[in-house]
């Protein structure tokens, strides 16, 4: 029996709920999936997914690079191929995924902050304010603290709930991206901050941390997290861009600056690749050469 022909969108769709949805993938991962769909919708047309040629897609990926990142391009482009590959799996005359090539990941340098910034950071947050109760200073200092202690990610902090912290336990678990769980770890001073904040509250609600004391205390959202660091930041006098992940990346990078071996800051991170946590070696490879311009000999020839 042949198998019914697809549009583009209905193809980009079919994946959508045979995988994203079924595997219950990231909202950004469902994201990516629609705006790599419409992207090609838009330079193609509608066409049948089996009438798809490389040279077509060649053809759009040197209109993406018009207007687009190199990372979102290969984004759109990895969205592709797994698409294909899922429909030659379920029966479907397309184009080889492995035919269209995978553009190279730009090389980036991650912002940091040092840990003396980070302290700048949880004083500031800290500080008595008109309009800033008790509850948010010690909620937003805990906050603060658990992002660079376990090296959460927005979203994993947001989703998490009381009962992940436990008394006289210095771990926990969270569910990462692609719904892997990771054991965290937090130090004596985070978990302090933690209890401090928890002895406030008072109601039977599973969040860890709450948007309001008195107003629903509905499980935070990753905008009000944004909004805290940046804010913080800022009463801290540090002249940088500031956000949540800033402080995924210093956890990262005061590891590696400390010689943790890159396989064991790999998993503490939750990357599915190496090459991903290979980002943060810039800073090891600048304190090389500090030692190097300070300790090596100069030839006097």
């Amino acid at each position: 029996m042949k198998t019914p022909s697809l549009t583009l969108s209905e193809a980009f769709e079919l994946y959508r709920k045979d995988v994203i949805v079924y595997k219950n993938q990231s909202a950004k991962t469902e994201e990516m999936n629609q705006c790599a769909m419409k992207s090609i919708v838009a330079f193609l047309g509608d066409i049948p997914v089996a009438e798809l040629e490389f040279d077509q897609v060649r053809k759009w990926t040197t209109d993406l690079r018009k207007t687009r990142t190199s990372n979102t391009v290969r984004g759109y482009i990895l969205k592709l191929r797994v698409v294909l590959k899922h429909l030659k799996a379920r029966g479907y005359e397309v184009l080889d995924a492995e035919a269209v090539g995978i553009p190279k990941r730009d090389s980036r340098v991650v912002d940091y902050l040092e840990v003396s910034e980070v302290e700048a950071m949880l004083h500031a947050v800290f500080q008595k304010g008109p309009g800033y109760s008790r509850f948010k200073r010690y909620r937003n200092r805990a906050m603060i603290a658990l992002m660079f202690s376990a090296g959460l990610r927005n979203g994993e902090l947001c989703n998490m709930e009381r009962t992940q912290i436990k008394d006289g336990v210095d771990s926990f678990t969270v569910i990462g991206k692609g719904n892997k769980p990771r054991v965290c770890f937090i130090d004596p001073v985070t978990h302090k901050y933690i209890d401090e904040y928890l002895a406030l509250r008072d109601d039977p609600y599973p969040a860890l941390f709450v948007s309001e004391q008195l107003k629903g205390r509905e499980k935070i959202n990753p905008g009000v997290v944004q909004m805290v660091v940046k804010n913080a930041a800022i009463k801290a006098g540090l002249d940088k861009n500031i956000h949540p992940h800033t402080l995924r990346h210093s956890f990262a990078t005061d590891l590696l600056r400390n010689n943790a071996n890159i396989v064991y800051v790999k998993e503490l991170l939750g990357h599915a690749s190496i090459q991903v946590t290979m980002t943060y070696t810039h800073v090891v490879d600048e304190d090389l050469h500090q030692i190097h311009r300070l300790k090596h000999t100069v030839i006097h020839a």
